[in-house]
């Protein structure tokens, strides 16, 4: 009898603003699934314009083509934009809604003052209405990790209206915007890559 032969999967991991793609959550990734590749690329949030990221990640989905996106935050942010030509499954850990007021309290005020701040919150400003408002995702392709005490991005509820058609909604106490309980998504994230 011939050898088992399995099949590797990819998993693309979308970091959030202000981290890279050696976060802790790609490095857990790489952990959980010790015989999938994990594919973590650093995007660089605060000088390449969102439509020029989200070029990107388009890039790298149909280079990597991934088994699973996931992102956390800003990623999760954009893990959702990705569903415009990307149709497996999306996990969104605590992802940002509402992107410009979200990036308006995160970026000291001495910062949102210079043309480049400025110029990078008014490139959200017309990616979140041209692309984010628009997105029509396949029914249960998108699931979401959501802390009940998100101390950045608060209650978490609104997401779920505006994206009705989800599908699993992981609920989890005591982990904050940082999602501390990441680990505890295995089961869940493995019934979506092995579905």
């Amino acid at each position: 009898m011939p050898p088992l032969q399995y099949s590797m999967n990819t998993l693309l991991y979308i970091h959030g603003y202000g981290s890279t793609g050696q976060a802790v959550k790609a490095r857990l990734l790489q952990q959980m699934f010790p015989n999938d590749r994990v594919v973590a690329p650093t995007f660089d949030y605060d000088h390449v314009p969102p439509f020029d990221i989200f070029g990107q990640m388009r890039e790298t989905v149909a280079a990597e083509r991934p088994s699973l996106i996931l992102g956390s935050s800003t990623g999760g942010y954009y893990a959702l934009c990705c569903t415009q030509f990307y149709d497996g499954p999306v996990w969104c850990v605590n992802p940002v809604r509402e992107i410009v007021d979200t990036l308006n309290r995160i970026i000291p005020e001495q910062m949102r003052e210079n043309s480049l701040a400025k110029a990078m919150l008014a490139g959200y400003e017309r990616f979140d209405r041209e692309v984010f408002r628009q997105l029509r995702p396949a029914d249960g392709q998108i699931h979401f990790a959501l802390s009940t005490d998100d101390e950045l991005l608060g209650d978490h509820r609104p997401l779920l209206t505006l994206f009705p058609n989800h599908g699993q909604v992981v609920w989890k106490d005591r982990c904050g915007h940082r999602f501390f309980r990441f680990a505890e998504l295995k089961e869940a994230l493995k019934e979506c890559v092995n579905a």
